[in-house]
């Protein structure tokens, strides 16, 4: 409760490492498993921002263990990275590129291999599809998990669709909220918080069966990985990663940068997902240019089919 290591896997030539490096001048941290150190490496980019994985991904992907040297990495500001030293003004779109390049290069130089595997998830999608637009000699292949490619446009989609729910459930209550809050983007977390909480009553936030948030803060709290202190410190993170990202991440739309991959891409969306709605993604995915590209709808999930349908996520990536 009170410290945080990892528990070691019982192979020859195993890896089990919950360790610290310097990315970008600031203390970052790595969680790296593996049952073989000569798998390919894959590395996790993780969701909100500040939605770190570290604490409650152990349970997730010990399958995944087996094929892969899978590294999870607690982002600047979040997590296990977050620290009240680090400065406010670092905490730019492009320098948490250029520190996922920073990591993917150290993976690379430490396991001798030219390229790894890429998974972002909702936020961490726009890392990841930018850094194999960047750097596709880095990368084997890339996953999206519930992609965004214009943060704004996919605020507003989510926000209508949600509306359209309350009209459709004739739930006044939320009618009325939604109706005088307006559209977003809100300057007013508030407003956030009641569009949050509809996303949850209407099946399409975190996950479908509405369940799974429990589910992870009772992994949290057993992890392993996580000191009690540590709970507190993602906390914390989140609101740091949030607060100094938000704005700036409205900004963004890939769709205007990014015509056209070089490494193959899998998304991966959930049919339930109100919070980055499918749509959003969509058009730009069939006007991708791509010489392997693969769209894949996980029925049973919203926002989280890594967690929700998690058999079906660890096959597909087994199989990459």
């Amino acid at each position: 409760m009170f410290s945080r290591k990892t528990v070691g896997i019982r192979r020859e030539n195993a890896i089990a490492e919950l360790k610290s490096i310097l990315v970008g001048g600031v203390e970052q941290w790595l969680l790296i498993r593996g049952e073989d150190q000569s798998l390919p490496v894959l590395l996790f980019l993780h969701g909100g921002p500040g939605t770190s994985q570290i604490g409650i991904i152990a349970d997730y992907q010990k399958e995944l263990e087996k094929h892969f040297i899978v590294v999870n990495w607690d982002q600047r500001g979040a997590g296990l990275s977050y620290s009240k030293k680090i400065p406010q003004e670092s905490m730019k779109v492009d320098r948490l590129l250029e520190d996922t390049f920073e990591v993917t290069n150290y993976l690379r130089e430490e396991f001798q291999q030219d390229k790894i595997y890429l998974i972002g998830h909702s936020w961490g999608t726009i890392l990841g599809l930018w850094a194999i637009h960047r750097h596709p000699e880095w990368y084997h292949h890339y996953i999206g998990v519930s992609q965004v490619i214009s943060v704004q446009k996919t605020e507003e989609l989510s926000y209508q669709l949600v509306l359209e729910k309350a009209k459709e459930q004739e739930h006044q209550k939320a009618i009325t909220q939604l109706n005088e809050m307006g559209k977003p983007p809100w300057s007013n977390m508030k407003n956030d918080r009641i569009h949050q909480k509809y996303l949850e009553s209407f099946r399409g936030g975190i996950s479908h069966d509405g369940k799974l948030i429990y589910t992870l803060i009772k992994k949290m709290l057993k992890s392993k990985e996580y000191s009690l202190f540590d709970i507190f410190r993602f906390v914390k993170g989140q609101f740091f990663s949030m607060n100094n990202l938000i704005d700036e991440m409205r900004r963004i739309d890939l769709s205007e940068t990014i015509q056209s991959v070089e490494v193959p891409i899998t998304l991966m969306m959930g049919r339930h997902d109100l919070t980055t709605p499918p749509e959003a993604a969509r058009e730009w995915f069939d006007s991708l240019q791509a010489k392997n590209k693969t769209w894949l709808w996980f029925e049973n999930s919203a926002h989280s089919p890594l967690f929700e349908e998690n058999q079906r996520f660890v096959d597909i990536i087994s199989k990459l």
